[in-house]
């Protein structure tokens, strides 16, 4: 239950000289700091001020109320005649005092209740000590001060208006400089990520014109040895067939090699056309095990094969295609140990068609996966494996597959696991 201190009429200009004035001082005997002082009598100024500009009467009433752990000084300004106002009316009230309510009905009028916490190391204010406020209150000086007073009134409150809008400013415009340096250490941020990534990039391209130097040396150096062989004059016909047939080998080797380089550079500049038709990708599959179906018998592997006896057609060009399964094909036959079993299948599932590759090989290990795809990632892995190559395959696949609007998954529990790779291609008809 708040104790009242005192009521201060307002019906004219100098009323409000004297209830800011008397805020002023009933906040310093409370002990509230020179800076709530000042805000509070403000506040009382401006609200009694609208007193005068509406209705012309009204009162301000001060009072102390008990809190949980504090008391109070509680400001209420009551104008009985006043409009229906709302919480837009005492916005500059609001910006100076943290608990401002307001309320209005038609036949009360309007009431705003401001309150302000009384410091704790301030002394505790019994109905004893508030009804000696009274006594300690000075009097109030005459019309003349009082008309003085009026006019540095008003020139104080425009000041506090104008600091009070270059504070607005100055708080948008901090929150204008946080937006910007949060943007400036995101943009830091993907740089040094770009930076970690093109540095990255550039290790692995190294590493891999190193493998491509190792890769050509070989076939290189058997071709010379061969050559020079061959001009042998009495080499016996039988020797010259087996080293005609190993340059053959050889060459062919490079031209793999080759191929690969000129694929990843048309990716590259985007400068790799398709000539699409309709393909029934069972006729794919057929032709990618036919040329690696020498190597699976070498390796004694045992070649499992699913296709549906409907078409299954996507829009594409087929050499392309047999390209992307055969690579799939030739990596499961080359990493699976003699023996294994690789399984192909086909299937339509509903606007795609999709193809499998399975087999019970080395696997992959799974913090490979991710990057499994990217140009040079596969360059790195292969003298981990132990097999020739670029390593460019992979990276093949996905990106003809992108130029087809399909799609490649790799799936695999580990090293030793084996691994799956997915083929998905929109259907045609």
């Amino acid at each position: 239950m708040p104790h009242p201190i005192l009521t201060v009429a307002v019906k004219a200009e100098l009323d409000v000289v004297a209830a800011r004035q008397r805020a002023r001082e009933i906040a310093s005997l409370a002990g509230l700091l020179p800076r709530d002082q000042a805000r509070i009598s403000t506040a009382v100024s401006e609200l009694a001020r609208n007193i005068v500009n509406d209705s012309g009467i009204g009162s301000v009433q001060f009072a102390v109320a008990d809190s949980e752990h504090s008391q109070l000084l509680v400001v209420s300004v009551m104008e009985p005649g006043a409009k229906r106002r709302s919480t837009d009316d005492t916005a500059g009230v609001r910006r100076l005092i943290d608990q401002c309510d307001i309320s209005s009905t038609p036949e009360d009028g309007t009431t705003i209740v401001m309150k302000m916490t009384i410091p704790r190391d301030a002394l505790t204010l019994t109905p004893s000590a508030i009804e000696a406020f009274g006594r300690q209150l000075s009097e109030l000086p005459s019309n003349v001060e009082l008309s003085a007073m009026q006019g540095e009134n008003r020139e104080l409150t425009s000041t506090v208006e104008a600091l009070q809008e270059k504070q607005d400013a100055l708080v948008l415009r901090t929150e204008t400089l946080e937006t910007s340096n949060s943007t400036v250490l995101a943009l830091n941020a993907s740089l040094d990520e770009k930076a970690a990534t093109l540095e990255l990039a550039d290790l692995r391209k190294d590493e891999f014109l190193a493998i491509l130097s190792h890769e050509l040396r070989g076939p290189l150096s058997a071709v010379g040895m061969a050559a020079q062989m061959l001009e042998t004059p009495t080499l016996p016909a039988e020797r010259q067939a087996l080293l005609a047939q190993l340059i053959s080998r050889q060459v062919a080797h490079m031209t793999r090699l080759v191929e690969d380089l000129l694929d990843v550079s048309r990716i590259s500049r985007g400068s790799m056309l398709l000539q699409k038709a309709p393909v029934d990708m069972r006729e794919v599959v057929r032709s990618a095990i036919e040329q690696h179906s020498a190597a699976a018998l070498a390796k004694q592997h045992v070649l499992d094969v699913a296709t549906p006896d409907q078409a299954c057609m996507v829009s594409g060009e087929a050499v392309r295609l047999v390209q992307v399964i055969g690579n799939l094909l030739g990596n499961a036959i080359r990493y699976t140990p003699h023996g294994g079993a690789i399984r192909v299948a086909l299937r339509v599932d509903g606007g795609f068609v999709e193809i499998s590759i399975t087999d019970n090989g080395i696997g992959i290990g799974k913090e490979l996966i991710p990057r499994l795809f990217d140009l040079y990632v596969q360059a790195e892995q292969s003298t981990q494996r132990g097999s020739s190559g670029l390593g460019l395959g992979l990276a093949l696949v996905k990106s003809l597959l992108e130029a087809h609007s399909g799609s490649i998954s790799a799936m695999s529990e580990g090293m030793g696991h084996g691994s799956t790779f997915l083929v998905s291609l929109p259907r045609c008809n």
